[in-house]
């Protein structure tokens, strides 16, 4: 039996299977597809990319590329993070100076290989020197966004630096592009500006030589609602706008170039942000030839920072996941510096436990994925080397829409790019009103039990000094749970003073399975409001239903039950209640066809609530019908 068993596993190993051609794989899709087409299984992005639902060899880089060389969209070097693991710039900060050292301090010992504390500290007085006491400043490199208060902070950086005769290295850095467009205000004098601000980044260089100091802050665009591509542009043309002002002074375009570090959001698009950094990478190196210059000094450092938009006040410990996600496609898609925000950062009240757990969140990644054991890690997906390409082309495109309408300063003034925008987050918001976008446990699946400590606005941080200014249009960042955090929290602020905690009933049709269903539907609809639900059982006749009515007397009620019974018997237990409670509301859940849902109109429905219902709007509505403002 053995023998024979042997024979037949040698047997198995030398059997092959046919290869089936796509033509094939296509056929037979569309067999259990059942009438429909394959195209319908294709997905459209918000960057006017229509994703395949199979990615096969044809789909692959025509041009192989390897990591470490032009155009290195594998990565800037040939070893990967096996040469340069990133590192991890979690910001630290303290009521005081003391107090943020010692912090940093202990950070070290938890995995922390940066000194980052918040522009704010230094502009509230805290002095840098005492900020980074007891640490070696030219063995640990520096991450922070000045936020405008570049010039004003250098004294500062100088004393540390003179203190402890090192060289500073990592990023002492700032956008004032970006600066400008938070603000809502930008000199009129641009050129002054740039001059002055020059002659500081060459100040810079005297406390640190590989000091990277312009950033290109493109997660403020993402913040503020832009697509991948848009990202990548915006990010390329502020870059390009430095140069060119470098070149105005006379500067090496080499030189400043290897000073620019750029700062990208990554957010729960998983396969599109690893794209994103990879197709910035290349299109950055690109930029070399337009200026006459080696590739080398266009080696792109990135800034990986999970995204603010993604972030939800409601069940917070989901902001983990989330978090964890993105990083993951940071570290994937190849990256010098992450920044993964605590799972309470939204909030503003992050806390020991919140920033550990953010922080260990790198460790895991290091240590327990293997991600920096591979060079690449997404190297040879076909579906991650088709969505580089046709993203890298999508946003060269853009990059020189912009080039051809005057540059980023240009399409700032007439305020384009703050209109675009403003249209993909509205697009945003419209799919998250839907719910065709999940944000679990604030537009699905939410906790009813669950509430909010603490809010706090976007962050606005700036320390920018324009001069004579001329307003611009600000951008505006505002995350994509907002207007159902709003909304819940008017629920609960009603209850709080004094008011009736807001709910409906449900009306249940039948057996369990009937309305089971739609049932569930609306009380996470009504829960995502902070409006409670009292349900009945199967009501078997209109007896029963009214009587459920008389006994909970509510303001609005909603009727769930399948089609076949609301095209007859919904119609005739609406009409029973009305007529006994003509004051009172009754929605119905589901979609009807045109004849059984003017049956239900006629007897009473002031609504249908189904998934094609915008959630903002009939929240709003049942809110404002049970007297919560």
């Amino acid at each position: 039996m053995r023998k024979r068993l042997q024979v037949e596993l040698k047997d198995v190993k030398n059997i092959t299977f046919p290869k089936p051609s796509f033509a094939e794989w296509k056929e037979a899709v569309e067999v259990t597809l059942k009438g429909k087409t394959i195209d319908q299984l294709k997905t459209h992005t918000y960057e006017g990319i229509t994703l395949d639902p199979l990615y096969t060899a044809d789909s692959r880089a025509k041009k192989p590329e390897l990591p470490g060389f032009f155009p290195f969209t594998r990565g800037t070097s040939p070893m990967g993070y096996h040469e340069k693991p990133w590192l991890v710039v979690q910001p630290v900060s303290g009521n005081t100076a003391e107090e943020a050292n010692e912090k940093m301090l202990a950070a070290f010992k938890r995995g922390q290989n940066s000194v980052a504390f918040p522009a704010r500290m230094l502009a509230e007085g805290a002095r840098f020197v005492n900020l980074t006491k007891n640490i070696p400043l030219k063995d640990i490199p520096v991450f922070m966004d000045l936020k405008g208060g570049q010039k004003e902070f250098l004294p500062q950086f100088k004393a540390a630096a003179e203190s402890q005769k090192a060289q500073l290295t990592g990023v002492l850095a700032e956008d004032p592009i970006g600066q400008w467009l938070i603000g809502g205000q930008m000199p009129v004098d641009t050129d002054g500006y740039f001059e002055k601000w020059l002659k500081t980044i060459e100040e810079y260089q005297k406390i640190g030589q590989d000091l990277k100091t312009v950033l290109i802050n493109t997660a403020l665009y993402h913040n503020g609602g832009a697509n991948a591509l848009q990202e990548i542009a915006y990010g390329l043309s502020a870059a390009v706008q430095y140069l060119w002002e470098g070149q105005k002074q006379g500067l090496p375009i080499a030189s400043l170039a290897e000073k620019i570090v750029f700062s990208f959001a990554v957010d729960s698009n998983y396969f599109m942000t690893i794209a994103k950094l990879r197709a910035a990478r290349r299109l950055w190196a690109c930029l070399a030839e337009a200026f006459e210059t080696a590739p080398e000094h266009f080696k792109m450092a990135i800034h990986a920072v999970t995204s603010e938009l993604t972030e939800t006040l409601y069940d917070e410990h989901v902001n983990i996941l989330r978090t964890t996600n993105q990083a993951f496609a940071a570290a994937i898609g190849g990256i010098e510096y992450l920044q993964i925000h605590p799972f309470n950062h939204a909030s503003g009240g992050t806390d020991d436990f919140s920033e550990r757990i953010a922080r260990n969140t790198h460790l895991i990644l290091k240590e327990e994925t293997n991600i920096t054991t591979v060079v690449d890690p997404a190297g040879g997906s076909w579906y991650v080397e088709q969505l580089t390409d046709e993203l890298a082309e999508k946003a060269w495109g853009k990059f020189l829409e912009i080039d051809e309408a005057g540059g980023i300063l240009a399409i700032i003034k007439q305020g384009t790019l703050q209109k675009e925008l403003t249209d993909v987050f509205q697009k945003r918001i419209q799919n998250a009103a839907y719910r065709k976008e999940s944000m679990i446990g604030t537009n699905v699946y939410p906790n009813p039990a669950d509430r909010i400590k603490a809010t706090a606005h976007a962050d606005r941080e700036s320390y920018m000094k324009v001069g004579k200014p001329m307003d611009i249009m600000p951008i505006t960042l505002e995350r994509l749970s907002v207007q159902f955090e709003r909304i819940r929290l008017s629920s609960e602020r009603h209850k709080a003073n004094g008011g009736a905690s807001p709910k409906i009933g449900l009306i249940n049709l039948k057996d369990i399975k009937s309305y089971k269903p739609r049932a569930d539907f609306i009380k996470g609809l009504a829960a995502a409001g902070g409006i409670e639900t009292l349900e009945s059982e199967g009501c078997q006749t209109i007896e029963e239903a009214v009587e459920y009515v008389t006994s909970t007397n509510l303001a609005i009620y909603c009727v769930c039950a399948s089609d076949a019974d609301c095209s007859d018997f919904a119609a005739s237990v609406i009409s029973d209640i009305k007529k006994q409670f003509p004051h009172i509301l009754i929605y119905c859940a589901g979609k009807q066809q045109k004849e059984p849902e003017n049956a239900l109109s006629e007897a009473g429905v002031k609504d249908f609530i189904h998934i094609k219902t915008n959630a903002i709007t009939i929240l709003e509505e049942l809110l404002h019908e049970l007297g919560v403002k």
